[in-house]
């Protein structure tokens, strides 16, 4: 019996070691959530805004995130939902193409752009697909003129930017590594993901609320902002920048000089 607990001690402790913060963060919001019924997650959502996070052990008892106070309030987890008159979230999300799923994970938006880009065929049909779909809030944060240009431009310009949230195979939150990158289906830009220790996931700085809601033909991740393409580094913000003269003289005469992050 020792020999079990010895043997076994390790790889429990691999286990736990090899959770992300976003798979810890998940599992406290389900345990924190199943006195409401089965696969039902609590979440917390800062006080006058639309914000809502998968909570931690800290912020839960502290009812704060970033210093703010939150309410507690309960969803469905990932990939499940209600049925009338059973209690939590008992039914599996029904499986279908990634067209539809973005009707049913608060994307309807992104559907609906989906349709106007002639992207509606390419999503519901064969391959293995991540989407990073914009919410509809997400959508409707957008500047009024940036949202035109989109939507006017004869909709190739609404295409690329849908292709860029796109990466042509199926990637779960657990294959979405902190600081990896992937190839978009937009002229091979590169997507970039991070991790925070509060759980929270980010593609081009654009937080992940509804992953993993799995697809026959992929995987849709709902986003809570409409994603850009990173380009700019540090260096490059300091060189044209006339307002960050000081910052530029420090950075020059920093060991760290030589070292160029991407936003």
């Amino acid at each position: 019996m020792k020999v079990c607990v010895l043997l076994l001690v390790p790889v429990l402790l691999s286990w736990v070691e090899s959770r992300s913060p976003y798979q810890a963060v998940l599992q406290h919001s389900r345990i924190r959530g199943r006195a409401q019924g089965p696969n039902v997650c609590a979440m917390q959502q800062r006080k006058g805004t639309d914000k809502k996070y998968f909570t931690n052990c800290k912020q839960w008892y502290h009812r704060k995130i970033c210093g703010e106070p939150t309410v507690i309030s309960y969803e469905c987890c990932p990939g499940y939902e209600k049925i009338p008159g059973e209690k939590g979230c008992p039914a599996a999300l029904p499986l279908v193409n990634i067209y539809n799923t973005l009707g049913v994970v608060g994307a309807s938006t992104t559907q609906m752009y989906s349709e106007r880009a002639e992207l509606r065929p390419e999503i519901e049909g064969p391959g293995s697909f991540t989407f990073f779909a914009p919410s509809n809030e997400a959508w409707a944060a957008l500047p009024t003129e940036l949202l035109d240009a989109l939507v006017s431009n004869v909709n190739i310009e609404l295409l690329n930017a849908l292709h860029y949230h796109m990466v042509d195979r199926r990637l779960t939150s657990e294959e979405l590594k902190h600081g990896a990158s992937f190839a978009s289906m937009y002229q091979d830009l590169h997507v970039h993901i991070q991790h925070y220790s509060n759980g929270v996931v980010t593609v081009n700085c654009a937080r992940l609320i509804k992953p993993d809601q799995h697809a026959t033909n992929g995987i849709v991740h709902v986003v809570d902002r409409v994603i850009t393409a990173i380009s700019n580094t540090v260096n490059t913000l300091l060189e044209v920048d006339d307002d960050l003269e000081t910052l530029r003289v420090r950075h020059l005469h920093s060991p760290s000089s030589s070292y160029i992050t991407k936003f």
